[in-house]
């Protein structure tokens, strides 16, 4: 087995767990052992892009790096590159508008320029699913092409049509890389679209039975435990 490029999720993925920012030393050095391969090592996030970016670089990664859940893609070579048409800031300032109750303003937004995130009060979080539904029927029946996603994380406000999926694919298209010969990994349904197109797609062990029903590859630990259990396998063919 030969994978030319692997994409990672940041967030619950190369985190010690779901719950944590805090970085798994073990996956970051198990990253650099593809880079050192002379794989492309791309990370997918729906954090702001500046975020995404200098995670990256300072991790030491090589490849191009995604943020907005796909609504932006930077690379050295490329520039910034949009692929989101429309911002979400309208619906995004409507639902702090008609749920405050529930939710809280992120300060990322301040950098964002088309995907808009809002975080869950405390107190919520445990009904996520349930305020999700509520809040996706409310932008999808009065801001027609927008949607709402859950990341475990935060929520996200964004353009329907532009997910991780689409930018993963713009990436492999520009580099020339077929999508069988690439790998992903990640925590979050957020994250079925762009591993359901990969040739090798893995969830970590603690990641939502949604995903874990799209992938190649189910691990037998969580978070970045299980990124670096996946970076075995792939490297070790």
């Amino acid at each position: 087995m030969r994978v030319k490029a692997l994409f990672v999720d940041v967030d619950g993925t190369l985190t010690i767990d779901r719950s944590s920012y805090r970085f798994s030393l073990e996956a970051i050095a198990a990253l650099r052992r593809v880079v050192d391969s002379g794989v492309i090592v791309s990370l997918v996030s729906s954090n702001a892009l500046p975020i995404v970016v200098g995670l990256s670089r300072y991790i030491g990664l090589n490849g191009p790096v995604i943020g907005e859940t796909g609504s932006l893609v930077y690379y050295d070579e490329w520039g910034l590159v949009g692929l989101a048409t429309k911002s979400a800031r309208e619906p995004y300032e409507a639902l702090l508008r008609e749920y405050g109750v529930f939710l809280e303003d992120s300060w990322q937004n301040r950098f964002r320029v088309f995907e808009y995130a809002l975080k869950l009060k405390r107190e919520y979080v445990g009904g996520a699913r349930g305020v999700l539904v509520e809040l996706r029927r409310f932008v999808e029946s009065r801001y027609p092409g927008f949607t709402v996603d859950y990341s475990g994380y935060a929520l996200h406000v964004r353009q329907v049509d532009v997910d991780k999926k689409r930018a993963v694919l713009y990436i492999l298209g520009r580099l020339g890389i077929d999508p069988a010969e690439a790998g992903g990994v990640g925590d979050s349904y957020m994250d079925s679209s762009f591993l359901s197109v990969l040739g090798y797609s893995a969830a970590v062990a603690n990641a939502d039975d949604e995903l874990k029903e799209c992938v190649r590859f189910v691990l037998s630990k969580p978070s970045g435990l299980g990124v670096v259990e996946f970076v075995d396998y792939i490297l070790g063919g």
